[in-house]
């Protein structure tokens, strides 16, 4: 099969949806590319392309989770790690597949393991690939905050010298807005806005976040954000009309 690249973009989108995504983006690594190789040591000069795939959380889990539980018992943890996340690995899987079968070569990045406890990082940053290819920025709470979901959205990628067409970074950010700042219960982010140039303990903690996760199944940072509630989400839609 011999197609220009908006049509191998087209049709790959398709049978990403067809599979599961609901989310579907391409990124120019090149934008970032001294950042890429520093986290995971990935070529970009191979893979100057990676596909951002994202699956929603389901609103009722996210909204009904209770940081109180313990993470054996947390309906939140069981859909985020058990469900929506190995869906996650099927998906980019399936993508890698096609895009090899194009002629291309293709590298999926699991959604959260292998993971380098030292850094607490993973091989490649999904939100920074989905923020690259248009799907949302990075918020305060160093979430990729999409515009109708907020942050309750899990990405995968999958990396590809395929000739895709990138999306282009939304300009935005989360403003005045410091619900999930005030929210989290170990103080783990600074509230200050994501910018190229800082490194993550600029915004955020992971340390602190970390700690607190392995007896707390928190993700207050998720369900507290504006953008993604179901309330703020159907006002939105009222006034699209």
């Amino acid at each position: 099969m011999n197609l220009d690249e908006v049509s191998l973009t087209q049709h790959l989108k398709e049978y990403s949806l067809e599979r599961g995504a609901e989310f579907f983006g391409v990124a120019d690594l090149a934008r970032a590319a001294d950042f890429v190789r520093s986290q995971g040591e990935i070529n970009v000069d191979r893979f100057p392309r990676a596909v951002s795939l994202g699956m929603r959380l389901n609103d009722a889990i996210v909204e009904g989770h209770s940081p109180g539980e313990s993470v054996r018992e947390s309906h939140y943890w069981h859909h985020v790690y058990s469900v929506v996340t190995p869906a996650l690995d099927f998906l980019a899987g399936d993508v890698s597949r096609w895009i090899a079968r194009q002629g291309f070569e293709s590298f999926p990045i699991p959604a959260s393991t292998p993971y380098n406890m030292e850094k607490l990082a993973g091989l490649f940053s999904h939100k920074l690939a989905a923020h690259l290819a248009g799907l949302g920025w990075i918020g305060k709470s160093a979430l990729l905050v999409t515009e109708d979901s907020g942050p309750r959205v899990r990405f995968v990628s999958v990396l590809t010298d395929a000739p895709l067409e990138p999306g282009v970074p939304l300009n935005r950010n989360c403003g005045n807005c410091r619900v999930c700042v005030d929210t989290c219960p170990v103080g783990a982010f600074t509230g200050i806005e994501f910018k190229d140039e800082d490194n993550r303990e600029a915004r955020f903690n992971a340390f602190a976040c970390s700690v607190y996760r392995k007896d707390h199944p928190c993700g207050l940072c998720v369900s507290s954000c504006p953008f993604g509630s179901t309330k703020g989400r159907n006002i939105r839609r009222t006034h699209s009309v």
